[in-house]
């Protein structure tokens, strides 16, 4: 799975898209602003219009620029420029005539490369003012308008485009980081199961080179035994990790002693050189899967076992927190390691089994909304495994 293609073809569908609206937005928008600039130059022609009909019905002198008095009476046809300053030759007799006809009348042309704007309103039934708004100052509004709101559209589908890039980087990181784990657990098992299968293979190799005694090749038996149990193991508990992984994990709660489970997993347990031993402590009662708790508690009691000549286990609460403490006094976790020792085939030695204990624990103990924690023991030595769950209010 190519996930920058991926992401470079999200990325792209996410701008096109928003691209699309951008552009839409900024089309309405000039539309909206230009007519808005256009009524500007209306409003300019009805002051005009509006000013001389003031001074025509007070009789007051005028000589406004580009403005004409139309008279058009059956074939009398005749304007009047008030003596002002014309230097446009537009349609008088149409726009006075629609003027005449409709009250209000107007209309676009162009003279010299200026495009003007052309207001007609009524006066009577036979005559109308007529005036010329020059459009070169609207225009340049109206070509500043657009080009701000180009700018502004290329500026935004390049910002969505940068966002787009972020956006599909983030969505996708859960999905490089699930290939990255799954690279690295095949990785991993792969490293897991070669030595007993090496192991396997060379003892029956040299069993089977020549003939031996029958010690000799219950020995060769006993080897390859031990290293199928191992390899068994591991798969045992790569399918486990597997199940968790797919989603195939919904733990049945129900109410469970946690300090009785601690007792049913420490008398179950027998190591060689290692002495176990519970804590009593008040009935604490939490929501759990037994099996699947007893696994983990189970895991994480093995784990310590294998490395130490005493392992203690207690329970307690802490504020709404239902703990098991495991505590041991072997060696204790390397201090590089002490930050990942619940990551999958997290060793510090060669003791125990593949490194999938601690992870399997965590992965039980999270699927119940609880947690896990590792330390040292700074003074006597020895490490501490604590997992913890949601307390109840049941006491037992």
């Amino acid at each position: 799975m190519n996930l920058r293609s991926i992401r470079v073809r999200l990325a792209a569908l996410y701008t096109l898209l928003s691209a699309v609206a951008v552009i839409a937005l900024a089309i309405v928008a000039v539309r909206v602003g230009t007519e808005r600039i256009e009524d500007g130059a209306v409003r300019e022609a009805e002051l005009v219009i509006s000013d001389v009909s003031i001074r025509r019905s007070q009789d007051v002198e005028q000589s406004p620029s580009n403005t004409w008095l139309v008279h058009i009476d059956g074939d009398e046809v005749w304007e009047d420029d008030f003596e002002g300053d014309t230097w446009v030759e537009p349609p008088l007799y149409t726009v006075g005539a629609e003027a005449i006809e409709y009250d209000v009348s107007y209309t676009r042309f162009e003279q010299d490369d200026t495009a003007y704007l052309v207001y007609g309103k009524k006066v009577n039934d036979t005559e109308s003012l007529v005036t010329a708004v020059d459009l070169t100052y609207y225009s340049d509004r109206a070509s500043s308008l657009r080009l701000r709101m180009t700018l502004a559209a290329a500026g935004a589908v390049v910002g969505i485009a940068v966002v787009g890039w972020f956006v599909s980087g983030r969505s996708l990181a859960p999905i490089r980081a699930a290939n990255t784990r799954q690279r690295d657990f095949i990785a991993d098992a792969a490293h897991e199961l070669r030595t007993p299968l090496a192991v396997i293979r060379a003892s029956s190799s040299q069993a089977l080179s020549k003939r031996r005694e029958a010690e000799d090749y219950v020995e060769a038996l006993t080897e390859i035994d031990s290293a199928a149990e191992n390899a068994g193991a591991a798969v045992s508990e790569l399918l486990e990790l597997a199940r968790i992984d797919s989603g195939q994990f919904n733990p049945r709660l129900a109410p469970l002693r946690l300090d009785l489970l601690a007792e049913e997993v420490v008398a179950g347990i027998r190591v060689d050189g290692c002495e176990l031993d519970v804590e009593a402590g008040a009935a604490i009662t939490v929501d759990a899967d037994y099996a699947l708790l007893h696994h983990a508690v189970g895991n994480v009691v093995r784990n310590a076992a294998a490395r130490a000549s005493m392992v203690s286990v207690r329970t307690l609460v802490d504020g709404k927190r239902a703990i098991i403490e495991v505590a041991d006094d072997g060696p204790g976790f390397p201090p590089e390691l002490l930050a990942d020792v619940f990551d999958r085939f997290r060793r510090g030695d060669t003791r125990g089994s593949s490194g999938l204990g601690l992870a399997i624990a965590r992965s039980i103990i999270a699927a119940h909304k609880g947690g896990a924690e590792a330390s040292n023991r700074d003074a006597e030595g020895g490490a501490i495994v604590r997992l913890w769950l949601p307390a109840t209010d049941r006491r037992r």
